[in-house]
C-alpha cells in the first residue's frame, strides 16, 4: 500500500465520520451490512464485495471490525490504527492530517516544493456537501424512515447517496459533536470543507439505517450499500483500543 493510496483513504476516513449519525456519551454499538458491486479502475476489475462491520462508540474512541480489516481511532492520543487481520500488520497514522501530508511529501524536498505540494494535496482533498431532505417516507425493518439525498463534490468526482434515517432510536448528540470539533482543530487544510459538510450534516435527522451510493472516481463508477441491522447502547468492551497481540506494525509508505 503506497503512501498515495493510505493518504486518500485517510481523508475518505475523515469525509466518512462525518456522515455518521450523532452518538451519545453512553457508548454506541452498531452492526451493519456493507455491499460494493464490482466496478472496473485502471484497467482492472475489482470483485464486488459482502461484510458485515461492527463499530464501537465511546468518548476517546471509535472502532470498527470486519472479517479482514479494523479500525482505531483514538482522540485520546490522536491517532488512527488500521489493521489487516488477513497479513496480521497494522499501520498508524497521525490524525492529525498536517503530518500526514508532511509525511506524503517526504524530507528530501525543498522547502517551496514542500509548500507548493502540500498546497496541491489540500486542493485535492477539498470537497462540498449538499444534502436535501425529499419529504418521502418508508417504513425500513422496524424503524419509520425519512429520504434525504447527499451530494459530495470532489475534484476526484462526484459521491451521490441516497439515505434513509430514522429518529425512532432516541439519542444526546454530544457525543459526536466532540468528534466533528477534534477534526476541526485537528484538519487545518480542510476546516472549510469539513465545517460547511457538518452544517450540511444536521439537515440528516436521526440514525441512518440505509445509505445506497454511487461514487465516480478516475472515470470509475462504483455503487455500493450500507445497512444497517443493530443499534443498542451499551458498555463497550474494556480492550476497545488494544490491538492483536502479536500483530507486525507497518510504515504506512
Amino acid at each position: 500500500m503506497n503512501r498515495q493510496i493510505m493518504l486518500l483513504g485517510f481523508v475518505a476516513l475523515l469525509v466518512g465520520l462525518i456522515f455518521q449519525p450523532d452518538m451519545a456519551y453512553a457508548d454506541i454499538f452498531l452492526k451493519q451490512k456493507h455491499h460494493r458491486d464490482s466496478f472496473q479502475i485502471m484497467g482492472q476489475t475489482q470483485p464486488a464485495k459482502d461484510f458485515i462491520q461492527t463499530v464501537w462508540i465511546t468518548k476517546d474512541t471509535m472502532r470498527s471490525d470486519s472479517e479482514q480489516n479494523s479500525l482505531i481511532i483514538r482522540l485520546d492520543k490522536q491517532i488512527v490504527d488500521i489493521i489487516d487481520h488477513t497479513k496480521k500488520t497494522y499501520t498508524e497514522m497521525p490524525l492529525y492530517f498536517g503530518k500526514v501530508m508532511d509525511e506524503a511529501i517526504g524530507d528530501k524536498a525543498a522547502p517551496e516544493e514542500k509548500q507548493a505540494m502540500s498546497k496541491m494535496i489540500q486542493g485535492m482533498m477539498k470537497f462540498s456537501m449538499t444534502v436535501t431532505d425529499t419529504g418521502e417516507k418508508k417504513k425500513i425493518n422496524t424503524w419509520n424512515c425519512s429520504k434525504y439525498i447527499q451530494q459530495i463534490d470532489t475534484v476526484m468526482g462526484p459521491i451521490n447517496s441516497e439515505l434513509w434515517a430514522t429518529q425512532d432510536l432516541k439519542m444526546d448528540y454530544e457525543l459526536f459533536a466532540k468528534y466533528n470539533a477534534v477534526l476541526l482543530t485537528l484538519q487545518p487544510g480542510l476546516k472549510d470543507s469539513l465545517a460547511q459538510a457538518m452544517k450540511e450534516a444536521k439537515k440528516i435527522k436521526g440514525v441512518t439505517v440505509l445509505t445506497n451510493t454511487t461514487s465516480t472516481m478516475m472515470g470509475a463508477v462504483a455503487k455500493s450499500s450500507v445497512e444497517l441491522l443493530e443499534f443498542k447502547e451499551g458498555k463497550a468492551p474494556v480492550d476497545i483500543a488494544l490491538l492483536p497481540a502479536g500483530y507486525k506494525k507497518q510504515p504506512w509508505k
